[in-house]
């Protein structure tokens, strides 16, 4: 169901009139006006006691009337009240959303439908205007600026607001103005004052048009998600976000579109409006008859429409239920359908689709959605488990099994349509991306199983990490190396010898952006687990640090920097950085839980206690992703459910709580997301359909490099380096703490606890021996140990250091989270960087068979 605090536009439209009624009502009382004939709209009670339990937290429910409220206006204008301008947004607000349906969905005949909205309009207009000159223009500074409803009305500040113009469409709600300060305590009972049509124009033609005018408002609804997504799409193709945040605000969308479609549709069908079901073609034939048009279908162009009513049509997405209805004919039970390539034309995605006729387009969507169609079909008949899914997936999916259609899946039909026509000249750059994507998972898990056979198995890593591990490699293969749809299409029809690979894929983007999205979410998740129980990488932090406070403060390790900035300083330090030896080791044994160097000490050689990690008492590592995890378990089985679009409140709230940006423009802070989302949740809690999945887009777009970060290269080059220590200070190893100091290199990490107690023990030596530099001269004794950790750390860096970083300036399409740690040439285009990166993070093997097409002996 769609979260309580999202609105459709008619329920905030009635939310409008009502709170301006009530208001209104309430202003009026405050002025010694008490109006008649009020009617209570409280239902009634078969308790005869229940009128004197109402108490002052339950408000008395009236009913009134246009008519009413122009009384009321007057008496207010004449007062010596003040009137918020928040209160005229509201109702000029509902009379915009009136006005709309007026003079497009009805048509501009005479009917009585048309002028009864008419007359509507005009009188609360007339009560606006009375209020008009009583309006406190500083009482709201907020709600004095113009709402922006608009996508043309950006301006030219940037990228930043271009990206968030759906975040600004919503005016300010009005602040608790019923009450007034020095009101008597017995004038202030609680009242909510529905506003209704007039008395007299309660009849079945009022009832008919109001209908349509609530047809009207979830239309616009799903007009503005749809525009939103467009939007979406094309900052996609334009590089500005990923193709994962893409996927995810657009199912969102579509999630969010489904709840609200359900709602109209159940009130529909509550009355005797609907009685075949087909919601959009009612819709359609009532425009029709409002403009006077026959619906008789264009079939000299190639239309199943009128022409005349191309607007209306594909405002109710009648094109798009027309070829569902045309594919569900031909569905015959234990067949599948062939789509016959050219049957209806060739497909040309470099026809300009702008200049095309009504026909044309229509035909350009049947071929695309035809094609795809099977695809649905086989999904159900071969019981093929996706690797993961999507709404409009399962939505086709359903259809080809049930042959049943609503407007909701013709909606999402469209949007898949949609978003093919934004991505028209680069169609497979959704699928490219994926597969990319793919094999360097694939090299990243190849990479780690050859390294994990170069030391014994470690008792801490349990083999579900491993079978993980391997499942993830096993579906890259499956699912994008491979095609599982063109091996049953081969053995389907053994005739068809050539079988075109990854039809589905190529031609759903949002399917490509939630699999892409699994997978790194599944490598994001283990290789944390993996980092968690060898306690590897966070150990090397503390030596790294150690050894830049220790003379090597020219030591750079940007994955390393990258790393403590994902996961916070007082995470992996326990506080801030560690300013020496003794404060570093104190810190690392109560991070890891380690006993005191009394276990490393030479009078312990018969001792077998040593540091064995086993991920119960180091600190975990957990997703700093807030957004993804929101929608972890939707999309990637086995992680905890929280409900994802549905939970999505209980985020908000978490959010709101966070700093604003830091941006030095003042107009591209107040026009950021999280600031326009913060000062509407805290105000109110409530926020717009758009402005929430802009808010999700933006946080998404943060989070994308630390869902990218790769923490098994982390790990392969922390036990490289510990290797390394290992190899030259093994002698000294060996005559501090004897020979057994290191029972097996699953355990070489312990080698930096090592590391710590050696230092330690020479500074306490030299203050000792009193050659220790004085405690406030900010100097202090440089450990050889750890002098020569430096040295061996300098130089694997400078060939090691930035392989993340590098990775991440290939892949992710968010530059600004990394480029603080990393200097590069800026020179460079855009272009010629990602092809460098991608050289030094792909296996040749893999690169060369992705500029050539040739696929990987």
């Amino acid at each position: 169901m769609l979260p309580k605090f999202l609105q459709s536009s008619y329920a905030r439209y009635k939310d409008d009139t009502n709170s301006f009624a009530t208001w209104l009502l309430g202003a009026a009382n405050r002025c010694g006006y008490q109006l008649d004939g009020l009617t209570s709209a409280a239902p009634p009670s078969k308790n005869a006691n229940a009128k004197s339990k109402i108490t002052a937290s339950y408000p008395a429910q009236y009913t009134t009337t246009i008519k009413d409220l122009q009384v009321l206006a007057e008496v207010v204008a004449k007062s010596s009240l003040i009137v918020p301008e928040s209160v005229l947004a509201i109702a000029k607000r509902a009379v915009k959303l009136r006005k709309h349906v007026t003079s497009w969905f009805l048509g501009r005949d005479n009917t009585g439908a048309n002028e009864r909205h008419i007359h509507f309009i005009t009188a609360l207009e007339r009560v606006c205007e009375t209020l008009e000159w009583k309006t406190d223009k500083s009482s709201n500074h907020d709600a004095s600026q113009p709402p922006r409803t608009s996508s043309t009305d950006d301006g030219d500040v940037g990228h930043d607001i271009s990206l968030n113009k759906f975040a600004v469409l919503t005016v300010e709600e009005p602040q608790e103005p019923q009450q007034a300060h020095g009101t008597p305590p017995e004038s202030q009972k609680v009242i909510k004052v529905e506003l209704v049509e007039d008395d007299e124009d309660e009849d079945a033609d009022s009832y008919y048009g109001h209908t349509f005018f609530k047809a009207f408002c979830l239309f616009q609804d799903l007009h503005n998600l749809r525009a939103f997504i467009s939007h979406t799409w094309s900052e996609y193709r334009d590089k500005k976000i990923d193709l994962m945040n893409a996927a995810l605000v657009t199912d969102s969308a579509l999630q969010l579109a489904r709840d609200l479609v359900q709602g109209m549709e159940e009130d529909w069908v509550s009355s005797t409006l609907l009685p075949d079901g087909n919601f959009q073609g009612m819709v359609f034939n009532a425009a029709c008859i409002t403009r006077g048009i026959l619906p008789t279908p264009s079939v000299e162009i190639g239309l199943p429409y009128n022409k005349h009513m191309a607007d209306v049509a594909e405002w109710c997405y009648l094109p798009t239920r027309v070829i569902l209805e045309s594919f569900a004919n031909v569905l015959q039970a234990n067949h599948l359908p062939v789509f016959k390539k050219g049957y209806f034309g060739i497909y040309d995605p470099k026809a300009n689709r702008e200049g095309m006729s009504l026909g044309q387009k229509f035909n350009e969507d049947k071929i695309l959605l035809l094609q795809l169609l099977p695809e649905f079909c086989m999904i159900d008949t071969f019981g093929i488990r996706m690797l993961t899914s999507d709404s409009i997936t399962k939505g086709l999916v359903q259809f080809c099994k049930t042959k049943q259609l609503d407007t909701w899946l013709c909606f999402a039909s469209q949007t898949l349509l949609d978003v093919h026509h934004v991505m028209r000249h680069s169609a497979l750059s959704a699928f490219d991306d994926l597969r990319m994507s793919g094999l360097r998972i694939q090299k990243t898990i190849d990479d780690y199983l050859k390294i994990s056979k170069t030391h014994p198995k470690p008792q801490f890593w349990p083999k579900e990490g491993d079978d993980e591990i391997k499942d993830i490699h096993f579906a890259v293969d499956s699912w994008i190396i491979k095609d599982p749809f063109a091996e049953l299409r081969r053995l389907s029809f053994p005739g068809n010898s050539v079988s075109e690979k990854h039809v589905l894929l190529s031609q759903h983007s949002i399917h490509c952006g939630l699999i892409m999205f699994h997978l790194n979410i599944r490598m994001q998740s283990v290789g944390q687990q993996l980092i968690t129980q060898w306690y590897d990488v966070q150990q090397l932090a503390f030596l790294y640090n150690l050894v830049k406070t220790q003379r090597h403060t020219n030591l750079s390790w940007p994955d390393m920097e990258a790393f403590i900035k994902i996961h916070g300083e007082s995470h992996i330090f326990i506080g801030s950085r560690p300013k020496n030896a003794t404060e570093s080791l104190n810190r690392l044994e109560l991070a890891t839980g380690i006993s005191s160097v009394a276990k490393f000490a030479r009078d312990s050689r018969n001792r077998q206690a040593i540091h064995r990690p086993d991920g119960k008492n180091s600190r975990v590592l957990t997703p700093t992703t807030t957004i993804s995890n929101m929608f972890r378990a939707q999309y990637a089985a086995g992680f905890e459910d929280i409900d994802g679009i549905g939970s999505v409140d209980k985020v908000l709230d978490k959010l709101s709580q966070e700093p604003g940006p830091k941006s030095t423009s003042k107009q591209l802070r107040l026009s950021d997301p999280q600031t326009i989302f913060q000062r509407k949740w805290n105000h109110s809690r409530n926020i717009g359909t758009l402005q929430l999945l802009t808010l999700l887009k933006s946080r998404l777009a943060e989070e994308e490099p630390l869902i990218l970060f790769n923490y098994f290269g982390m790990h392969k080059r922390s036990l490289e380096l510990l290797r390394l220590i290992k190899a030259k200070e093994h002698h000294k190893f060996v005559q501090y703490f004897t020979a057994s100091y290191l029972p097996d290199e699953s355990l070489i990490s312990n080698i930096v606890i090592l590391v710590h107690h050696v230092a330690r023990g020479s500074a306490q030596n030299s203050h000792a021996l009193g050659i220790a530099p004085p405690a406030n001269s900010g100097a202090q004794v440089a450990s050889r140990i750890v002098m020569s950790c430096g040295d061996i750390m300098k130089e694997y860096l400078q060939r090691n250091g930035d392989v993340a970083c590098k990775e991440l300036r290939a892949f992710s399409k968010n530059k600004k989270a990394i480029q603080d740690e990393i200097d590069y040439d800026e020179d460079k285009s855009e272009e010629f960087k990602y092809w460098f990166n991608v050289e030094e993070v792909l296996d040749p093997k893999v690169l060369a068979s992705l500029m050539t097409g040739i696929p990987i002996a």
